[in-house]
C-alpha cells in the first residue's frame, strides 16, 4: 500500500497524498478484528479510541469514522 508503512505494532502513515487517506504525515493506528481502532495524529495533536464488536460489517464504519473526526478538526 503506497504512503503506509509499519512501526513497532501499528501501521504509520508515510506519504498522505500516496496513501489517498485523509490525515497526517506520521500518523499511527491499529484496528482490530471486529471493528475497534486506534489512531493517534501527532501534528492535529489527538488520539482516537473507538469501541465496536461488529464481525464483517457491510458499513465502512472505521473510514465514516476517520473522516468525520478529520472534517470536525478546526484550525486555531
Amino acid at each position: 500500500m503506497n504512503g503506509f508503512g509499519f512501526g513497532l505494532g501499528f501501521g504509520l502513515v508515510t506519504d498522505v497524498a500516496a496513501s489517498g487517506v485523509m490525515g497526517s504525515e506520521g500518523e499511527y493506528s491499529w484496528g482490530g478484528a471486529a471493528g475497534t481502532i486506534f489512531w493517534v495524529d501527532p501534528v492535529e495533536d489527538f488520539v482516537m479510541v473507538a469501541m465496536i464488536q461488529l464481525m464483517g460489517s457491510p458499513w465502512p464504519l472505521r473510514s465514516d469514522l476517520k473522516i468525520a473526526v478529520n472534517q470536525a478538526i478546526v484550525g486555531e
